[in-house]
C-alpha cells in the first residue's frame, strides 16, 4: 500500500506546486498509511471543494458549477440539465496538496539515507551518498533539471563527487546535457519498489551506481572481434554490420542511432536485430545487464553503445 501511494504521489508531484491528491483518487488509500503521510505532511489538507467542473460541452457559460448539500451527501448541480448532476460524498470534497520537502524525506528513506535530505537547488534536493561515495539528488519536476547551470550547481552541491540523479522522465535534449556531464541519471519510478518485508517502500542503493564499465573497447573489423570487460566474442558476419552501425554512431558527435539507421538494408526490425546481438554477447558470457549495458535502449530515440568514444580502440 505503502509504495503504491507513494508511485501516485512522486507522478502527480510533476506538477511542482500546482500537485494536489483529489479526495476521489485518495480514497482507496484512506487508513492508517494515509494518516501517517498526513502527520509526515507529505500530504496536507486543503479546504473541501466548493465548485465542480462543468459538464462536457455544457452551454450554461459557467467557469464550474456550484456543490450543494442533499440530504446526507452533495450534489454537484448543472444548472441547464438535472440529468448531468453528480452525487458526491464527503470525502469527494477533500482535497491534499503534495508536500514537496516531506516526500522527498520519505524517498531518501526508502533509499537508506538516515539524514534529512538538503536542498541543492529550486526542486532539487541531495538525499545523501552512496557506499561508493556517489551523491544522489532527487528531482520531483522535469523542469527541476532543464534549467541553464544546473550541471554547475549540481557539482557545487556534490562537492567533486561523482552524481546520480531520480528524476522523473525528461525531455530528450535534458537527458543528454546530464550524461554529457558524467550524470547517472535514474527514473525514480522505476526503481521505488515493495520493501522486501511487504510494509512500505524501498530503493536498492545498489541501483544507484552504474554499472562499471571496462576502460576499453576494442573491435577488430577483420575479425569481427569484439573485446570488452577482459572477454571477447566473435560476432557472425550477419550480425557484426549492426555492431559496426552503432560503433560509427559511437564515435560520431551524435552517439545514438536510429531504428532506421540499425536495420540499415536488412529488411528486418532494429529491436530483432539489437535482441539478436545482445544475444551473441550473451552466448559469449555476458550477462543480460552487461549486454544491455554495452548496447543501450535511448527511450523514443533508438541505440547507443554504452561506452564513450575515448574509451574505444578500432583495428583494421
Amino acid at each position: 500500500m505503502t509504495e503504491t501511494i507513494l508511485r501516485l504521489l512522486t507522478r502527480l508531484s510533476e506538477a511542482g506546486d500546482d500537485a494536489i491528491l483529489s479526495g476521489e483518487l485518495a480514497v482507496p488509500f484512506f487508513g492508517p498509511v494515509f494518516d501517517r503521510l498526513l502527520a509526515k505532511r507529505v500530504l496536507v489538507e486543503q479546504a473541501p471543494l466548493a465548485d465542480w467542473d462543468v459538464c462536457d460541452a455544457c452551454e450554461c457559460g459557467l467557469p464550474c458549477r456550484p456543490i450543494r448539500k442533499a440530504g446526507d451527501g452533495y450534489r454537484a448541480e448543472c444548472p441547464l440539465d438535472r440529468r448531468q448532476d453528480i452525487d458526491l460524498t464527503k470525502d469527494d470534497l477533500r482535497v491534499f496538496r503534495i508536500g514537496a520537502d516531506a516526500l522527498a524525506s520519505v524517498i531518501g528513506a526508502a533509499a537508506g539515507f538516515a539524514a534529512a535530505p538538503k536542498r541543492a537547488a529550486e526542486n532539487v534536493w541531495r538525499l545523501g551518498d552512496t557506499p561508493s561515495g556517489r551523491a544522489v539528488f532527487l528531482a520531483l519536476q522535469p523542469a527541476a533539471l532543464t534549467g541553464d547551470g544546473m550541471a554547475t550547481m549540481l557539482r557545487l552541491a556534490a562537492q567533486d563527487s561523482d552524481i546520480t540523479i531520480l528524476a522523473p522522465e525528461l525531455p530528450a535534449g535534458a537527458v543528454r546535457r546530464h550524461h554529457d556531464a558524467g550524470f547517472h541519471l535514474i527514473e525514480t519510478l522505476a526503481v521505488l519498489a515493495p520493501a522486501s518485508n511487504g510494509h512500505g517502500a524501498a530503493i536498492d542503493v545498489a541501483a544507484l551506481d552504474p554499472i562499471p564499465l571496462a576502460p576499453v573497447l576494442r573491435v577488430r573489423t577483420a575479425t569481427a572481434e569484439v573485446q570488452w570487460d577482459g572477454r571477447s566474442v566473435i560476432l557472425s558476419r550477419q550480425i557484426f554490420p549492426v555492431f559496426e552501425r552503432l560503433l560509427e554512431k559511437a564515435l560520431s558527435r551524435d552517439q545514438v542511432a536510429s531504428g532506421s539507421h540499425v536495420e540499415g538494408t536488412t529488411a528486418r526490425e532494429a529491436k530483432d536485430l539489437i535482441r539478436e546481438l545482445r544475444d551473441a554477447f550473451k552466448a559469449a558470457g555476458f550477462t543480460d545487464a552487461e549486454s544491455k549495458t554495452l548496447i543501450m535502449t535511448v527511450r523514443n530515440r533508438g541505440y547507443r553503445l554504452g561506452v564513450p568514444a575515448p574509451d574505444i580502440v578500432v583495428d583494421g
